[in-house]
């Protein structure tokens, strides 16, 4: 049988719950994730506008830590990005949390996210507008992953940075080549930004301590934190940036395991493939064991609080500055070696009628069951006779 995320749910949770409290948006995965495509949600009508009856399907959830229905949203978020970038190399900068901040960042998620990403994006642009660096503002786009390969939290900010950006007066400048910063200058002032914005939450009184922890502890390990030696990569600069773009676009809806990776689920224990980290220039496939009620701890750790956007834009990619990220594709695209393609969005995701060749739309239909179980139901018998399956669709005549 083919082990997915909903089925250890409906198996497991149950059990799991009676012993453990979760955080309101872990009890709205939850629910999402068991009852995606059951028909618990309800079921849509495929149906074209010369009325044929294609299928029915039982609807999605929609949430972004479901494997089973993120990857519309994924490839579309793609697509627009794709076509948002400019024509220049990229250069690619991991930003990681140290593991002295991993549990404030427990009892912390949103407040302190939002700290992360505007530490490291300002000392990007702090860095990069001087003289002695750039002295433009490039364009930056920042991913967050609070996750390792087995599931562990490693809180963690990816980020592609173009490699050049405008003036004050609108012109476009390059880096060097194969260069963008010395690591160690932005990594001092990515940590003095950080350690100085949640210091500044400490006083607001928006930062909560961890139980075992008091306040005069708290301000005790934020002044140990400076002390320490970060990590922040910078790596080779890509020929463009759509590689960096496509690895973020997969891990922006689904969660932290797609289910092509579970290999077993025996009731008490999940077996699953994660890769580890990169040794010699090359990563290895390995394959972890853990108890269920610790599987699915490390699975709702990663679930995101309601609100919080994991992707952001800065610089010349935040949305405000269109007019400035256009002027700078005018200027780098007679040097580019291939032009900017033209991305649809939606037309690579609209499917069509296989008898008469119009776009398929959908149509809701009546929820007239209550559902007080996961188990998947017969769809069917709410349509009337002229249903049509896939499998006779193409044996059909044309209209």
């Amino acid at each position: 049988m083919v082990v997915t995320i909903q089925h250890i749910l409906n198996a497991a949770y149950p059990a799991y719950a009676a012993t453990h409290r979760q955080p309101l948006h872990v009890l709205k995965a939850v629910s999402a994730l068991r009852r995606c495509r059951s028909g618990a949600l309800g079921a849509h009508a495929v149906v074209c506008n010369s009325g044929h009856l294609i299928d029915v399907r039982p609807n999605s959830c929609r949430h972004r830590s479901c494997p089973q229905c993120g990857w519309r949203k994924s490839a579309q978020w793609l697509d627009q990005w794709k076509a948002r970038l400019l024509p220049s190399t990229h250069f690619h900068v991991v930003f990681t949390l140290p593991d002295v901040l991993r549990n404030l960042w427990r009892w912390n998620r949103r407040c302190f996210a939002d700290a992360f990403f505007a530490a490291a994006s300002e000392a990007l642009l702090q860095l990069l507008e001087q003289p002695r660096h750039l002295g433009a503002r490039p364009g930056i786009l920042m991913g967050l992953h609070t996750w390792g390969g087995a599931l562990p939290l490693h809180p963690h900010l990816h980020c592609l940075v173009s490699a050049g950006g405008m003036d004050s007066d609108g012109r476009w400048q390059s880096t060097r080549a194969n260069f963008l910063l010395w690591a160690p200058i932005l990594r001092e002032v990515f940590r003095a930004k950080l350690v100085a914005g949640l210091a500044e939450l400490l006083r607001q009184g928006q930062l909560r301590w961890p139980p075992d922890m008091d306040e005069l502890e708290l301000r005790v390990l934020l002044h140990e934190a400076k002390q320490l030696t970060w990590h922040v990569r910078i790596e080779p600069p890509y020929a463009h940036g759509a590689g960096l773009v496509v690895y973020l676009a997969r891990y922006l809806h689904g969660g932290p395991i797609k289910n092509h990776r579970l290999v077993e689920f025996s009731g008490q224990t999940v077996r699953f493939r994660y890769k580890e980290p990169r040794r010699a220039g090359r990563a290895k496939w390995r394959t972890m064991e853990l108890p269920v009620q610790a599987f699915l701890e490390r699975l709702f750790e990663h679930v995101p609080p309601s609100g919080l956007h994991v992707v952001r834009g800065y610089g010349l990619y935040a949305a405000r500055e269109r007019t400035a990220r256009e002027s700078a594709r005018l200027q780098l695209q007679p040097s580019w070696l291939q032009p900017t393609p033209q991305i649809s969005v939606t037309s690579p995701y609209t499917e069509s009628c296989p008898h008469c060749g119009a776009a398929l739309m959908t149509r809701p239909l009546p929820r007239a069951w209550p559902r007080s179980d996961e188990k998947p139901i017969d769809l069917r018998p709410l349509l009337s006779d002229n249903y049509i399956s896939p499998s006779t669709a193409n044996r059909l005549p044309h209209s």
